[in-house]
């Protein structure tokens, strides 16, 4: 509704994610990060600059790794992808460390929204994300997941379910990913 109907007021809160205000509350990172399906460009990391990022970092190649990041982030600025990647890139880059600072801090904001709004315990508590690739953002960036054990998809919630060895961050051996936004967005682009 929000995106329908306040269209100034996403703009506004995009605005303060994209200056990182330290004022942005858990709620205003969750309305910029799950807002970005309700857009036209929204493409749930199916398009050709999100395969040609992970092209270039299979080939390590750093300079392209940040400018198809960076290319990625401008129409997509809470790609965890993008955003991973365009900090690491800019670590090897040596671009100035604001610059790398705002890159690891709305990672991690958004890593911290998504494990807020859900404990990822059940499929009435998931955590919700926007992509597939953020599970592993999740798992890997903010839980310390070491060990995943197998991946299933319950049709019915739209959860995908991973059994993984559990962590001092997470001690359950199995984790919940709701994924029904980007699941509703591939079935209508098919």
């Amino acid at each position: 509704e929000i995106i329908d109907n306040e269209r100034t007021y996403f703009n506004d809160i995009l605005k303060l994610y994209l200056a990182d205000d330290a004022l942005l509350r858990t709620d205003d990172v969750a309305l910029v990060y799950y807002g970005q399906t309700y857009l036209p460009t929204y493409k749930g990391g199916n398009d050709i600059n999100e395969k040609t990022l992970k092209k270039y970092v299979a080939e390590n190649n750093q300079l392209k790794i940040y400018e198809t990041a960076n290319k990625i982030l401008a129409y997509n600025p809470v790609s965890l992808n993008a955003l991973f990647y365009a900090w690491l890139s800019s670590q090897q880059l040596l671009k100035p460390e604001k610059e790398t600072k705002s890159y690891v801090n709305k990672y991690l904001k958004i890593l911290e929204m998504i494990t807020t709004m859900g404990d990822g315990k059940s499929s009435k508590s998931p955590f919700r994300v926007i992509n597939p690739d953020d599970q592993e953002h999740v798992m890997y960036g903010m839980l310390d997941i070491e060990n995943v054990i197998s991946r299933s998809l319950d049709t019915k919630t739209l959860c995908n379910i991973i059994r993984v060895t559990p962590s001092k961050k997470f001690s359950s051996g199995t984790m919940y990913f709701d994924i029904s936004r980007y699941l509703v967005h591939t079935s209508k682009n098919k």
